[in-house]
């Protein structure tokens, strides 16, 4: 691991005292404080990784709420003070009590971790998940200062130009295009806007060089106490981290890329955050639910922190949140039809649906939204159009003459089984098992674990019924992908118990066995694939005199020029850019909101821009707004167009930037504009104002 991390410094050049700043920030404003708030809110996990992890997630939820009161009273004292002050606190109490010798009993200081007991699956699970992680993030980038061309995937971009309207006070309004609002999940921007704003690190740093090692931290840590605190055999929750690593989960893409592992590893559109905040909300709920044999004010307590963990999940990343909520609910209804709970039972779920509709309706339900990709929300199967193998199944089917009703269910079947690689099997019949004996009666009824199987099914129906735009779709069923594993290790564990009883039990987990090391050992395989192509990948961006493609790339002429902008010029300026093209002219589309996705210009000027970004920040069915405003902003670049200047005056933009590697556009300097900075790839006039 430390060996990475010398890669990433003296190769990829991630800036080591941001790095450290970064830290330092993650430790004292967030997992202290975090751990304080377990302390006073009397929660007490059994193991220190699910204290860390709870703790983390704690700390989250109090950033945010910081963030919003900063925002309110017009003053970040709030946002420097708070946390130190809070960590100072949490640590003069460990002091305390360590001299009064409580550590054994008391649960808030953490007890000391003897290395020897850390399980050497877990230390491989985590050093692969590092590396992982690195080769999607950090190890593609490189800082522009040490790079002619850079490549810049338009995903981070977006999330960079997030970062920066929210460090700069620009909450939940479009960072690129004045008066529009957008609807994002953006909890993990602003835990990440926060260092920005007040100690001024870079936002591609934070996403690209800082980002990755808190990733990997959250990530490995939480499926560790996941697993560690919701199976009964804690002592292999090592064996079992490396065990999902290694089966490669929804492989479906192409035969070597795991869409699963991209989603949360690469922490694409904050996923891998999502999913690690359901899983440490899942354990949250079940110190919340065994608080009932405790008194009623530690109840109350971890209630109300459960409450806030779930909004904090919910910013985090929605569709998630709704299927959490979901599983309760359901959960509960169950629960009311076998007799095993009341009517008042559904109090305390009313209090964490409403904290989950406070942040989805404010957040995420802003003006904007559109979330269904064309008439209906429903389309059965669609999902299943990103997997490989589809195209020819389909045909097969076709001409075997297979009716169309059996034609889905095969494709949703083999889907499911490239879905869950390794564990489909045991997921299968560990849930069917599982439905009967609660059923039955033969086993108890563990509202915990019951919810886990029931938020399972809700994620699966969701992905495979509904018409979500995007990536959404895909959110839903990550939230199987990452309970299937504790549902399989369940099972065996069920079966190793009871095997002594009946020799068919025995059979039964041979088989298992048999079957789950057959698809593990193919899964292998595919990963090794997918480690190999990232490490090729990883060694093209190193070539620091290696050029791009011009409209995947910024180059550092283009770089210096946004710099300048950003220390000449207000805050709040707004710019108009021709740099909006993601795709060769003779390929652009008006309607295609993926060729209008360039936000470069507005993360590195850390600006307004009046075109860059607007196709993404639209809605596809908004293209004929798209349209205009193009043909508009072409206008304030035409050297004929004598209201040109006050055109500009009327749009609000204040300096008209041009991209020569993209325009063959003549000098626009006269009355109206004045040229303030030029260089080999950029011009950039200031507008003139008559005023």
């Amino acid at each position: 691991m430390a060996a990475m991390l010398l890669v990433s410094v003296f190769i990829y050049k991630a800036p080591v005292p941001a790095v450290c700043v970064f830290i330092a920030y993650i430790l004292f404003y967030v997992q202290l404080p975090g751990l304080l708030i377990l302390k006073l809110c009397r929660v007490r996990p059994e193991h220190a990784s699910a204290t860390l992890v709870i703790g983390l997630l704690s700390g989250w939820a109090l950033t945010m709420l910081l963030y919003f009161i900063t925002d309110a009273i017009h003053t970040d004292i709030l946002l420097y003070v708070m946390g130190p002050f809070l960590s100072a606190v949490y640590i003069y109490e460990s002091w305390r009590t360590s001299r009064n010798r409580m550590m054994s009993d008391d649960g808030f200081v953490l007890q000391r971790v003897d290395l020897r007991q850390i399980s050497p699956a877990f230390c491989v699970f985590a050093a692969m998940s590092l590396l992982f992680i690195l080769l999607k993030t950090q190890y593609v980038y490189l800082a522009p200062e040490y790079c002619d061309n850079i490549y810049m995937n338009a995903d981070k971009a977006y999330h960079m130009g997030l970062i920066n309207s929210l460090a700069y006070d620009y909450p939940l309004q479009s960072p690129w295009i004045q008066g529009r609002f957008i609807s994002y999940h953006i909890f993990t921007e602003i835990l990440y806007a926060v260092p920005v704003r007040l100690f001024g690190i870079s936002s591609d740093v934070v996403l690209s060089s800082c980002g990755p090692l808190m990733t990997a931290y959250t990530l490995c840590l939480t499926f560790y106490a996941f697993f560690r605190s919701m199976t009964r055999r804690g002592d292999r929750a090592g064996i079992y981290c490396l065990l999902m690593l290694l089966s490669n989960l929804f492989i479906v893409r192409n035969p070597n890329s795991s869409i699963a592992f991209l989603f949360a590893y690469k922490n694409e559109n904050t996923a891998g955050y999502g999913i690690a905040g359901l899983l440490i909300c899942v354990m949250m709920f079940r110190e919340w639910y065994e608080s009932k044999e405790a008194d009623k004010i530690s109840q109350l307590l971890s209630g109300v922190l459960l409450t806030a963990l779930i909004m904090c999940e919910t910013g985090i990343k929605g569709p998630m949140g709704v299927v959490l909520i979901a599983g309760i609910w359901g959960t509960w209804l169950l629960g009311l039809i076998l007799r095993r709970l009341r009517l008042r039972d559904a109090v305390p779920f009313l209090i964490f649906t409403l904290g989950f509709l406070v942040v989805y309706k404010t957040v995420l339900g802003s003006k904007g939204q559109s979330n269904s990709s064309g008439d209906s929300m429903f389309a059965l199967a669609t999902i299943s159009d990103i997997a490989f193998w589809k195209k020819p199944l389909v045909e097969a089917l076709k001409s075997a003459g297979v009716p169309y009703i059996v034609n889905i269910g095969l494709i949703l079947l083999v889907f499911m089984m490239f879905m869950l690689t390794a564990y489909f099997l045991p997921f299968v019949i560990g849930y069917l098992r599982e439905l009967w004996l609660v059923l039955s009666g033969k086993k108890a009824f563990d509202f915990t674990l019951i919810v886990i199987y029931a938020a399972s099914l809700v994620g699966l129906a969701a992905m495979l019924i509904l018409n979500y735009s995007g990536h959404s779709q895909i959110y839903f069923g990550l939230v199987t992908v990452f309970f299937a594993p504790l549902i399989s290790y369940r099972l065996f564990e069920d079966l190793e118990d009871s095997r002594a009883a009946g020799e068919n039990r025995g059979r039964l987990l041979a088989l298992l066995n048999v079957a789950f090391c057959a698809v593990l050992a193919a899964s292998i395989v595919s990963l090794a694939g997918s480690y190999a192509a990232n490490l090729h990948e990883a060694r093209v961006h190193a070539d620091p005199d290696k050029t791009y493609n011009k409209y995947k790339s910024i180059t550092n002429e283009e770089y210096e020029a946004m710099k300048w902008l950003r220390d000449n010029t207000a805050e709040d300026s707004l710019l108009a850019t021709d740099r909006y093209y993601s795709v060769p002219l003779d390929k652009y589309s008006y309607q295609n909101r993926w060729d209008n996705r360039f936000f470069l210009y507005a993360v590195y000027s850390q600006r307004f821009c009046y075109i860059a970004g607007s196709g993404y920040n639209l809605g596809p069915n908004d293209w004929t707004i798209r349209r205009d405003m193009i043909k508009t902003n072409s206008r304030l670049y035409d050297p004929d167009n004598e209201e040109r200047g006050e055109l500009a005056e009327e749009l609000g933009v204040d300096y008209v930037v041009v991209s020569k590697r993209f325009t063959d556009v003549p000098s626009l300097e006269g009355d109206d504009y004045k040229l303030c900075y030029t260089n080999e790839e950029v011009d950039i006039y200031e507008v003139e104002s008559d005023k």
